[in-house]
């Protein structure tokens, strides 16, 4: 889940009885024959020819196109399309019902679905709980996002964001620029779509329209990030529907995040300093991170650095302006992979030497988000000005960001910003039910990362002892979406769905220590293979070979590759 102004920084993817129906056609919608007299649904599944390369390793694969009106309550009205993929269980077992994983979150992230995007990722962090293990995995980009029909992307944003990166702003150029964007997207996207039709309880009826024409009693449903929403409100307005729901770094309708935006985003830059402040030889080498940071901050607001990368364009040095307030975005969204927290001391360290080489991988990976065409920004500022904003305090919010101090300060553009795009958007606001806690009796697995930027531990953990049926499992030293850093978080999630009636802790917590500790393991030899390298390098050059543990730190800290395994990690 991104900030909450998303179109802003683009932070803030055979049955369930295992058998094949044949008919005239190969239609996975279930086995029963039609009752002539049964009334015609507005909502239809359409199968396709999967349109991106499968490899021979990979499950058998359906695609589908879910054609839904863009409006429940019209159903002769306009039709809307979104894509879904079903991945088969190896060895179908007929008492485990499908798990739908309802996308990438953001709002607006797409799942990977696109043919230049897609990948075994699509499947292989979910195989333990899915395809190995007797069930099948569905998976979706909600509408508007993706592969969806109609895209609901901000082009003009795209366009003016590519700009001016490489321009030196103020925030209130950025905010005009950015303005500009916005009213040219809504007017766009209004003549072909209805924005008001893109939320969280819409989607939920989208869901429910699929697990009807997919012919599935019950489905386990899988949410990450903003998606996990999406699950808690099918549970609520589907209950009969759902058999257990997995909410990995949740979000709950009853935490208004906008209003805890200022002390969540500087507390997530304070846990960054504090990881160093911490280790006893990090510290030493890399003392007063805090204030050298905002230092930093101040300095590049004042006199900002050209930093040229070549991951932006494929084949162009892309020059990105580093501004103070830039590089708070970009280390923000890099905080959302726990690998980073071992880099930030030196990327710190070298920007006081006005370098930012050890940065250059978070600038690309911040404007790729910036850049991406299939994220549905519109959808996801529709989603916002629907269901959170009208429960916001902004007055109060500016306020807190007001005293944030220097680590906050990008904050407060963002929630102006915020409040000028639902102005544009003139959204009606969501019935006070959106903004209520969420008590479903559905056994619920939420998981969560206590190094999370976005999402608050303190109130992910307050909020998920509001449902009446779940068990919470807390992993200290991950960040966001802990399925894709840790195999111990996909079994727990497999075990849960096999029997949700049954504990998990003492197994995760089992296996989360033999990880972590063939992680270290797994340091420790990079380490000395890094410090190694740095002898030989020396006594190449004739220079004087440095001391192991020397070269440890000096080589090893600054350059020793993040061990989090080969998992892709899905958008926020």
């Amino acid at each position: 889940m991104p900030l909450p102004s998303s179109t802003f920084l683009r932070l803030l993817q055979r049955t369930s009885t295992g058998r094949i129906c044949l008919t005239a056609l190969l239609i996975l919608t279930g086995c029963t024959r039609e009752d002539p007299t049964d009334p015609v649904s507005p909502s239809r599944l359409i199968p396709k020819s999967c349109w991106f390369d499968t490899e021979a390793s990979w499950p058998t694969t359906q695609c589908f196109m879910m054609e839904v009106p863009e409006d429940h309550a019209k159903p002769e009205g306009r039709k809307i399309q979104f894509p879904v993929v079903r991945f088969f269980a190896e060895i179908s077992d007929p008492d485990k019902e499908p798990l739908l994983h309802l996308g990438a979150g953001g709002p607006g992230a797409s799942l990977g679905l696109e043919p230049q995007n897609a990948s075994d990722w699509l499947w292989v962090n979910y195989s333990s709980m899915t395809v190995e293990d007797g069930r099948d995995l569905i998976v979706m980009d909600p509408r508007g996002t993706g592969m969806a029909s109609p895209k609901l992307s901000c082009d003009e944003f795209i366009e003016d964001a590519d700009l001016a990166f490489t321009r030196r702003l103020s925030s209130d150029e950025e905010a005009r620029v950015f303005t500009y964007s916005m009213e040219r997207c809504y007017s766009r996207l209004s003549e072909i779509a209805d924005l008001s039709q893109y939320n969280s309880a819409v989607v939920a009826q989208d869901v429910e329209a699929l697990r009807q024409a997919l012919g599935i009693p019950k489905l386990n449903l899988y949410g990450v990030s903003y998606s996990t929403r999406y699950a808690l409100t099918v549970a609520r307005d589907f209950p009969e529907s759902v058999r257990a729901m997995v909410l990995n770094s949740a979000v709950f309708p009853e935490i208004i995040y906008t209003q805890t935006l200022p002390k969540d985003v500087t507390a997530a830059y304070q846990r960054g300093v504090d990881y160093c402040r911490k280790d006893k030889d990090c510290n030493k080498r890399y003392p007063d991170l805090e204030q050298r940071l905002e230092a930093r901050v101040q300095a590049l607001d004042e006199s900002p650095l050209v930093v040229k990368t070549g991951n932006i364009r494929a084949g162009q040095q892309y020059p990105f302006v580093l501004s103070g307030q830039r590089l708070l975005r970009v280390l923000f969204q890099a905080l959302y992979n726990e690998g980073f927290y071992k880099e930030l001391p030196a990327i710190i360290e070298e920007l006081e030497s006005d370098q930012a080489e050890l940065l250059k991988p978070s600038i690309a990976s911040f404007m790729g988000l910036v850049l991406d065409p299939n994220f549905g920004d519109a959808a996801g500022i529709s989603h916002f000005c629907f269901e959170e904003a009208p429960f916001v305090d902004f007055d109060e919010a500016s306020q807190l960001a007001a005293k944030s101090g220097i680590l906050g300060s990008s904050v407060r553009a963002d929630i102006d910003m915020m409040q000028m795009q639902c102005r544009i958007w003139a959204m009606p606001a969501a019935p006070m039910l959106e903004s209520q806690a969420i008590q479903t009796q559905v056994p619920t697995l939420v998981m969560h990362g206590a190094l999370d930027p976005v999402l608050s531990v303190d109130d992910a953990d307050a909020a998920r002892k509001k449902l009446p049926n779940h068990q919470w499992v807390l992993f200290p030293e991950l960040s966001h979406d802990v399925i894709s850093a840790s195999e111990c978080a996909e079994q727990a999630a497999a075990d849960f769905l096999d029997r949700p009636e049954s504990s998990i802790a003492e197994s995760v917590l089992s296996c989360r220590k033999e990880e972590l500790e063939r992680q270290a393991q797994l340091e420790a030899k990079i380490a000395e293979l890094e410090s190694q390298r740095a002898q030989e390098r020396a006594q190449e050059k004739g220079e004087q070979t440095p001391l192991p543990d020397e070269a440890s730190r000096a080589d090893g800290q600054r350059h020793t590759p993040t061990v989090s395994g080969s998992r892709y990690t899905e958008n926020p």
